[in-house]
């Protein structure tokens, strides 16, 4: 036993962990590996109006920490069988990463009080130090063939978020993550709460996907997630409400169709270039809405109403040892959508936001990395503009803050690794990142924040210092 371990544990480290691929899988054999990444790092965070904090980051500020298990086995005539489990930690806790049912409100956070969304404040995600060990990085059980490709199903990552992480010279986790833009502050399913973060930006459960094989360059890859709700689904419900929820109990966690999700991604490699583009749309369709201007007491809420689309294109170049790094693209969100929750009294005010007209984020970003011996030296330029109406209410004081149309971000990221080994790293990384336009705010990671007013500008900056061991 103890020798079939160490052959596994030999065998992982000498393959390097790896996040699950965008790409099929190769049958070469049968195997079971064990692998992961121990990251953490000492992480300052300073920010205009929010002060300032040292903290511990043990998610992986260089590469995301995680455990895992990843197998193939050759069933012959081209065909294989594979699995992949992989799991996100908290290194300075020892602490499992939380995951969702579905992509609904209700399955990405859960419901609390009240026996409809239309009176309930989901739970938070995470449930902190008693957070459990979960697959939540991957979790997929597929069949491959040697010339079709790979099917996968299971939990996954959506084909949009591939070329924000492949792209990104900081590989989107850390004080320069590239998506400190492209799901910070100005992209505004993050930002309403309750009901919470609705769209899989990074990751689906429930999905069904192919990966194709190398196609003289070219590779594909499809996904589909189901939406898993009633069909006589209208609203979020409990089956304490009665309505809207089967015999056994099970809720509606929205209208029949709500989170069902679609997108694609191509790549394309020859020599030195690859070029990505990427596009996926996840559905919440409409149905009727609390009216009037809050508070309100009575109608139908639902959690979310129209689409959320994503499309970009990337592109790398290799010039010997550097490598540059573009990329560029957009979210689209539903062009009416409110979210409400109840008041202590059992008022219903607008704690989410309701908007008249389609919004939109548009980003971009330069990079490059540049390897120097054990060092390798990693910056990049990001930016994003929001546009489109906007108004988000107030719970406290119940009046609306319109987000001004135009509002945007800039991003100016530095860093270095230095590998003391195959296996391990030290590293350091600095980012600023700004602001500007009514109601915006900086925010890496502060709590406490404040908004900026019309024209005014806010800042925060972050700073990794950190070490990383493969295994």
């Amino acid at each position: 036993m103890k020798k079939s371990l160490v052959a596994l544990a030999t065998l992982a480290a000498a393959t390097g962990a790896f996040a699950q691929s965008p790409n099929a899988r190769a049958i070469t054999g049968s195997n079971v590996e064990i692998f992961g990444v121990f990251d953490a790092a000492v992480t300052k965070f300073t920010q205009d109006g929010g002060g300032s904090v040292l903290r511990m980051q043990g998610e992986g500020r260089n590469e995301s920490s995680r455990l895992g298990f990843r197998g193939v086995e050759d069933m012959g005539g081209g065909w294989g069988a594979g699995f992949w489990l992989e799991a996100g930690m908290f290194v300075e806790t020892g602490a499992g990463q939380n995951t969702t049912n579905n992509n609904t409100s209700a399955g990405q956070s859960g419901l609390s009080n009240g026996t409809s969304n239309s009176l309930a404040v989901p739970d938070l995600p995470s449930i902190g130090a008693m957070q459990g060990l979960t697959f939540n990085r991957a979790s997929t059980v597929s069949l491959i063939n040697k010339d079709i490709g790979e099917f996968r199903l299971g939990r996954d990552y959506v084909p949009t978020f591939w070329n924000k992480t492949v792209f990104d010279p900081f590989g989107t986790v850390g004080a320069g993550a590239y998506t400190n833009l492209t799901y910070g502050t100005l992209n505004r399913y993050v930002a309403v709460a309750p009901p919470g973060v609705p769209a899989p930006e990074v990751r689906s459960s429930n999905s069904i996907g192919w990966l194709s094989q190398n196609m003289n360059g070219l590779r594909v890859q499809a996904m589909y997630a189901l939406h898993e709700q009633l069909s006589g689904c209208t609203d979020v419900k409990t089956a304490a409400a009665g309505a809207n929820a089967d015999t056994g109990g099970n809720l509606c966690q929205g209208p029949n169709g709500s989170g069902k999700y679609t997108g694609i991604r191509l790549t394309y490699n020859s020599g030195p270039l690859t070029l990505a583009a990427a596009s996926g749309t996840t559905n919440y369709p409409r149905v009727a809405a609390v009216s009037g201007t809050p508070p309100v007491t009575s109608g139908t809420v639902s959690a979310y109403q129209g689409d959320y689309k994503d499309n970009n294109f990337a592109a790398a170049y290799q010039m010997g040892a550097t490598r540059l790094l573009a990329q560029m693209g957009t979210q689209t969100f539903a062009d009416f959508q409110r979210g409400y929750a109840a008041s202590t009294s059992g008022t219903i005010y607008a704690a989410g936001i309701e908007n008249t007209s389609q919004r939109t984020l548009k980003n971009t970003m330069l990079g490059f990395t540049h390897a120097m011996g054990p060092w390798t030296l990693k910056g990049s330029l990001g930016t994003a503009k929001f546009t489109g109406g906007q108004v988000s209410y107030n719970q406290t004081d119940r009046t609306p803050n319109n987000i001004e149309d135009g509002a945007k971000s800039k991003q100016t990221a530095v860093g270095a690794v230095y590998d003391l080994s195959k296996r391990t790293a030290v590293y350091g990384t600095y980012s600023r990142l700004t602001t500007t336009g009514k109601n915006t705010v900086a925010s890496m990671g502060i709590g406490s924040l404040t908004n900026a007013t019309v024209g005014e500008s806010k800042t925060a900056t972050g700073i990794d210092l950190g070490v990383r061991h493969r295994f």
